[in-house]
């Protein structure tokens, strides 16, 4: 910046009329008798001058690794950089990336908000809880929630006041330690209501998100994303020991001690030990429900 000050003062700002010298002893005689600019007026001048010139103009201190003996001008090195990477968009604030989200409009009760059979809660509804919402059209009296659906942990909802995000959590994900997909969350609730139709939904579901979590899966399509969840985890620093992120061990079934004649009633994930035969069994119609939708 102080070089740029300099470059600015000998290249422009000496040459204007009314120029005064860095200093007394450099200043000219009768210089209040000369014309002078506006401080609008000198903005305009300098932003010609950096435009027409000072870009376009070669620099000492711009070099090419390629070839570092080649002569660049600050426009010259700026379409370098553009060609190698590209424009860099950058959001005006970081909270911008919510306006992408998908929108789902909700009723604010007084346990909080339900988005696909998920409850999810936060203290920043307690101003708005069984309140109607201004907004109307299809969506009178329903609050816009945003969901991602990558990571259906957390929704976000933001306050009508000041216009402040804040994140809604979702009552099971303090047993999650990684993103948990949409697609994710409704066959854990598939598997949990067809499992046990009499147990409570919270609690059949909360037993699925604990088999997920240690391992445990039942079949192809259960463990296709349990192996996904599970490179999740692992890409994630600070994820692969459950120890790190306070997730306890994986709990010790009851057939981890029966007989070895025993059959188990799950399956755990094995490595590449298994038969040929049983490899092409298993993988006969592997992705016949890769494109399934669940109603």
């Amino acid at each position: 910046m102080e070089r740029f000050f300099k470059s600015l003062r000998e290249g422009l700002i000496q040459h204007l009329p009314a120029y005064k010298g860095p200093d007394l002893h450099s200043r000219g005689l009768r210089v209040e008798e000369q014309a002078f600019l506006f401080l609008h007026e000198l903005e305009d001048v300098i932003r010609d001058w950096i435009v027409s010139v000072y870009h376009p103009t070669d620099h000492a201190g711009l070099a090419v690794a390629d070839w570092p003996n080649l002569a660049v001008s600050p426009n010259e090195m700026f379409a370098a950089g553009i060609a190698k990477a590209g424009l860099l968009r950058i959001p005006a604030t970081p909270e911008l990336v919510f306006e992408f989200l998908r929108v789902a409009w909700r009723t604010i009760q007084h346990y909080g908000v339900e988005v696909d059979g998920r409850r999810y809660n936060g203290p920043a509804l307690d101003g708005y809880r069984n309140a109607p919402s201004p907004h109307c059209g299809v969506a009178a009296g329903k609050w816009p929630i945003r969901v991602n659906d990558d990571d259906v942990r957390f929704v976000y909802f933001q306050d009508p006041d000041d216009s402040r995000w804040h994140r809604l959590d979702w009552e099971h994900s303090p047993m999650l330690g990684t993103p948990f997909s949409a697609e994710a969350a409704r066959y854990a609730r598939t598997l949990a209501t067809r499992t046990d139709r009499l147990a409570d939904p919270n609690v059949a579901l909360a037993q699925v998100l604990e088999r997920w979590s240690s391992g445990a899966v039942t079949d192809r399509r259960e463990r296709r994303m349990a192996a996904r969840l599970s490179a999740e985890r692992a890409a994630i620093p600070g994820l692969a020991d459950p120890r790190l992120d306070g997730i306890a061990a994986p709990p010790q079934h009851e057939h981890d001690s029966a007989p070895p004649d025993a059959q188990p009633h799950l399956v755990a994930v094995t490595g590449d030990d298994d038969e040929e035969t049983d490899l092409v069994a298993d993988m006969n119609g592997f992705y016949d429900d890769a494109l399934e939708v669940l109603e």
